[in-house]
């Protein structure tokens, strides 16, 4: 038993060296707005709402139905994510007994590409309420949104077999080639464990509940002009796991997101005999302020969303389209946060077409979104329908 003992004691030390060869190769920290994505939907909000008057006092409701499908990923230079290529220092100091000293060798691993797919399903229920009494000339809306959301990810990731550097001198004696060898058929296969370890956490069908949105905004129409500024904070309800890939909820944090909006008739007599007859633009700026994730002690950065938008109304149909930013203006922080910023960034726009039910305070938006442009980021392309009720 004490032979025994003594010829496993190399071999387990072994295995916990390369343990840490694995973990350096497969860690995936960098993720900007933890998980390359941000509390900021990539689709437009303006809609046909945006040629609207004022909306009528009393209770309103909004449910909409989205089908998205996240096709890649990219790094800070918009490129296509990868687990690196990395050089390991091979620990070959214990099965040569010290003849062949740790780092001496090492084992180069090729960058791994990365496939990425998730469709995506999410439905969206708002309901909210409209003061009667005024505020400053305009009327208060409190509104609460809740989704829900069902995810199903396929993360693929070839890992090539490493290199040994450099080439082991044949004129070594064989027993000491045969431990080099031996220690870089080791490495690569805790390497190749460390992927699939990877691809375990990320390849999982997830649903449930996402995060709520409670929002207060102050609404005032004045002739042509229409003004909303108001404040949203994203409550973490969501489903979600810290060792999962994809999950409905962001994490356990707050974000906190005051902004304004504001819409403009060209014409709102619509005579059809100018250019601009049924004409709306609007614009819309925000600001997301996050807390830290109490799960994770990460911290994404604060960030800016823009959106402008333009609609046509021709009698119950109206046509439009709008374009939107995304960008982070502050570094992500806490644990496991890269040292060279990690901003999320993304654009997208997409047309949308609206009807309104004749005689009915209700209508229909059908919205195409595709995101484009982005930096540490999910990429996508939606489509949405939307339908909107007052009582």
């Amino acid at each position: 038993m004490e032979h025994k003992h003594n010829v496993m004691r190399p071999v387990l030390q072994l295995g916990q060296a390369l343990s840490g060869v694995a973990l350096a190769c497969c860690t995936m920290t960098a993720l900007a707005g933890e998980g390359y994505k941000l509390r900021q939907s990539p689709v437009g909000v303006f809609g046909g709402e945006m040629a609207a008057s004022i909306e009528n006092p009393g209770f309103f409701g909004t449910a909409a139905l989205s089908t998205t499908s996240i096709y890649k990923v990219v790094d800070g230079d918009g490129n296509d994510i990868s687990l690196p290529a990395r050089s390991l220092p091979l620990p070959t100091g214990t099965l040569t007994k010290g003849a062949v000293p740790d780092g001496t060798y090492t084992l180069n691993v090729p960058a791994a590409a990365i496939g990425f797919d998730q469709p995506q399903t999410q439905i969206n229920i708002l309901a909210g309420y409209l003061t009667q009494s005024t505020y400053g000339d305009g009327h208060i809306a409190f509104a609460m949104n809740i989704p829900l959301i069902k995810q199903s990810r396929t993360f693929t990731a070839v890992s090539p077999a490493g290199t040994v550097s450099p080439t082991p001198n044949p004129a070594l004696p064989a027993a000491l080639r045969g431990a080099i060898n031996g220690v870089a058929a080791a490495a690569n296969a805790q390497v190749q464990a460390a992927v699939a370890s990877t691809l375990a956490s990320q390849n999982a069908d997830t649903s449930g509940m996402g995060d709520t949105e409670l929002s207060m905004v102050w609404i005032k129409q004045q002739d042509r002009l229409k003004i909303a500024a108001g404040v949203s904070l994203f409550v973490p309800t969501g489903n979600y796991n810290k060792d999962r890939g994809p999950n409905p909820g962001f994490g356990n944090f707050y974000t906190l997101r005051p902004g304004v909006a504001v819409s403009y008739s060209l014409n709102p007599n619509h005579a059809s005999e100018v250019w601009d007859s049924g004409v709306t633009i609007a614009g819309r700026l925000s600001f997301g302020m996050n807390s830290t994730n109490k799960d994770t002690n990460y911290r994404s950065g604060n960030f800016v969303y823009a959106e402008a938008g333009i609609i046509k109304v021709s009698g119950n149909w109206a046509f439009g389209s709008n374009v939107l930013a995304i960008n982070q203006i502050t570094d992500d922080s806490g644990t496991g946060a890269p040292a060279g910023g990690n901003r999320y960034k993304s654009y997208a726009a997409g047309p949308f077409l609206s009807y309104k039910l004749p005689g009915k305070e209700a209508g229909f938006n059908l919205h195409y979104s595709q995101s484009f442009g982005g930096s540490n980021a999910l990429v996508s392309r939606t489509l949405q329908l939307r339908f909107i009720k007052a009582w």
